[in-house]
């Protein structure tokens, strides 16, 4: 496929594109905001957050910085960490009240927003591999020479149409989707995300009646999965939402709390050991 051809099919997402590591970025607007918000979430915790803890004369504060850089870590990771410290806060200010001056409010904003920072940062990079290789063919035949790239035809209705020899392949490689309007799609899977860790346990009840109701034999393995994890997902949240509202130091928040720690021993030694 010549460079011109690769422009017009991911213009007109007739083609969808796959890229593995490392990424080449032309010069423009897209690099300037990437490289803004890589150094926000790697040096700006280092002194927002100081000048803060000045400002209000508390240094209790600057334990802000190690929750935005764990926060920031496990965004890298893609894990789900973020999610069940902020079902922890809602029960939180539910019992609380919502006040900035808490530091379980500071310390979940410091994580969040280095979390969020991180995924704005990343997709605006992958955004601009996508833009830098339609734009420049110099970098789309690099590409191709170090078998960085994989190109797959979409068909009308937007589905991947794979073969067999491009379908085992990618199960060995980290390669990502260069889609276009990326930045959207990840900020609106993170809120599903979170809305799954708090609302999940009574989806997955209301998605069960309906099957039952529908047919259970119908269920397809697609939407039986999808719900198994809305209610792993909403049991986990809804457990540490009570640990929240009642607090670790009372009695009901140290049973949940030792509850949560012997579910949580139990799971990975069972992931373990299977």
């Amino acid at each position: 496929m010549t460079h011109a051809d690769f422009s017009a099919g991911m213009r007109n997402e007739t083609i969808a594109c796959f890229l593995g590591e490392p990424y080449q970025l032309l010069k423009g607007a897209r690099l300037v905001v990437f490289t803004f918000l890589a150094m926000l979430y790697m040096t700006g915790p280092l002194v927002i957050i100081p000048l803060w803890a000045y400002h209000v004369g508390d240094w209790w504060l600057l334990f802000g910085i190690v929750f935005s850089y764990i926060g920031s870590r496990s965004a890298g990771k893609y894990s789900n960490g973020i999610f069940l410290f902020g079902c922890y806060c809602i029960g939180f200010w539910i019992h609380n009240g919502v006040h900035i001056h808490h530091y379980t409010t500071f310390y979940f904003l410091c994580a969040a927003l280095a979390y969020m920072t991180w995924h704005l940062a990343d997709t605006i990079r992958t955004g601009c591999a996508r833009q830098s290789l339609i734009d420049s063919s110099e970098v789309f035949y690099a590409a191709v020479s170090q078998n960085r790239l994989m190109i797959v035809p979409v068909d009308s209705s937007q589905n991947l149409m794979w073969t067999a020899e491009q379908t085992s392949e990618i199960m060995g490689r980290s390669l990502l989707q260069l889609k276009s309007h990326l930045t959207v799609l990840v900020i609106c899977n993170i809120f599903a995300r979170a809305f799954e860790y708090v609302f999940g346990f009574f989806t997955a009840l209301v998605c069960v009646v309906i099957a039952n109701a529908k047919g259970i034999d119908n269920l397809s393995s697609h939407k039986a999965d999808s719900i198994m994890r809305q209610f792993k997902s909403g049991t986990v949240g809804a457990a540490v939402l009570a640990l929240g509202y009642f607090g670790p130091y009372s009695v009901y928040g140290l049973i949940l709390a030792a509850f949560w720690v012997c579910a949580v021993i139990w799971y990975y030694t069972r992931a373990k050991t299977g």
